[in-house]
């Protein structure tokens, strides 16, 4: 019965330690990858243009310009001076507002505002109604109209004035289009 034990003994350390042997010359199927996370800052691009106007007949043309210049004044003709903004396609949605200074008085009717609303105690600016997204283009208006009861005189002496529009674009996510208004007058002179 020693001898048994004994027997025993040594096979139950024979038995761990090819065990052991085994257990560590074993090898484990493993992988390992890694995802790397890259980051660029968004922007918001706007190109604000129009269409060339035909001078003598104040028709518009399909030439892109950066902005309209002697136009003929004549009573009671319509220009159609057709600024756009175009949001470009590398762009975030935006919110878009436009300041129109008619220096021409009331000499011109600015027509088809269509979409845009005024800003509330804020002479001149314009609010677009919906965001706009990259790729898209927003007529600022359509035409200005020339009063039909100006005589030469009148209109020559304004003849040296000028439509002035500027358009202004702030990021749409996660700002409110109050937001985006005020965010306007922290980097832009407003009045």
């Amino acid at each position: 019965m020693k001898n048994l034990k004994k027997t025993l003994a040594l096979l139950l350390c024979a038995v761990l330690l090819v065990a052991g042997s085994v257990a560590g010359t074993l090898a484990y199927l493993t992988a390992q990858d890694t995802a790397t996370n890259t980051f660029t800052v968004g922007n918001v691009a706007i190109n604000l243009k129009e269409y060339e106007v035909d001078k003598q007949t104040g028709l518009k043309t399909t030439t892109e310009v950066e902005g309209l210049t002697d136009l003929e004044l004549v009573p009671g003709r319509v220009i159609q001076k057709n600024p756009f903004i175009k949001v470009e396609d590398d762009s975030e949605t935006c919110w878009l507002f436009v300041k129109i200074e008619n220096n021409l008085g009331d000499a011109v009717t600015i027509n088809g505002l269509a979409g845009w609303t005024p800003v509330e105690g804020h002479n001149g600016y314009y609010q677009y109604n919906a965001t706009v997204d990259a790729g898209a283009t927003v007529v600022v208006f359509e035409s200005i109209t020339v009063g039909s009861l100006l005589g030469y005189d009148d209109l020559n002496g304004i003849t040296d004035k000028k439509i002035v529009i500027t358009a202004y674009a702030v990021q749409a996510e996660g700002v409110s289009q109050a937001a985006a208004w005020g965010a306007l007058g922290e980097h832009y002179i407003l009045n």
